[in-house]
């Protein structure tokens, strides 16, 4: 997974990832391990998924409020503050690829949606928000849903912009990253803030 992904030591080190192997008893054998912390670095569960992509249940975590924390908040806040900008992905394995290849403002929603719990977490640390989301359906569709909150919550009165990123069809942030490198990425979000459209 580290060297599919392309993943850096350091990451995987500072975000404490860890790996139950298949011959210890227990529940989350054939894991990874990703921990997620609140914005204090307080743990608050263990996210797991399993290396066999055919198991019957793959994705297991204990039961939180997803909507009420960011994954990786607690490392990115330091630059979310001072670039004035947080990338907002779908996935921890995203967010880590991203983090390996120097965007260390990203942190993953946790969930298929943006929260206004969320939102008011991240204005404490900056106003630009780009939605780097997949390129498949279900990454469409969390990008219109968080226009639409963006829209009906008038966030933008309150200084805040959302800036849609276009992936190409099919593919996630860490796929574009593997293939087309951080300089064509970059070339993306200034893309989406040039075409940002006015609400």
């Amino acid at each position: 997974m580290k060297n599919v992904r392309k993943i850096s030591d350091s990451v995987i080190d500072e975000f404490n990832v860890g790996y139950c192997p298949p011959e210890v008893p227990h529940q989350i054998c054939g894991r990874i391990i990703t921990p997620i912390y609140d914005v204090d670095g307080n743990l608050i569960v263990l996210s797991t998924r399993h290396l066999d992509k055919d198991h019957p249940c793959r994705f297991w975590h204990e039961s939180f409020d997803k909507g009420s924390y960011l994954y990786s908040l607690n490392h990115a806040k330091y630059d979310i503050r001072i670039k004035d900008k947080v990338i907002l992905v779908e996935g921890e394995f995203d967010v880590m690829a991203l983090h390996s290849y120097g965007f260390k403002m990203t942190v993953g929603i946790l969930g298929s949606s943006v929260t206004l719990f969320q939102i008011a977490l991240l204005s404490r640390y900056c106003s630009e928000f780009y939605l780097l989301f997949d390129g498949d359906s279900a990454g469409k569709a969390a990008t219109e849903r968080a226009m639409k909150l963006y829209k009906d919550n008038k966030i933008k009165s309150y200084g805040i912009k959302f800036l849609p990123v276009f992936l190409p069809d099919g593919d996630d942030p860490d796929d574009f990253l593997l293939r087309e490198g951080p300089h064509n990425l970059k070339n993306k979000l200034a893309e989406s803030r040039e075409n940002c459209i006015t609400f």
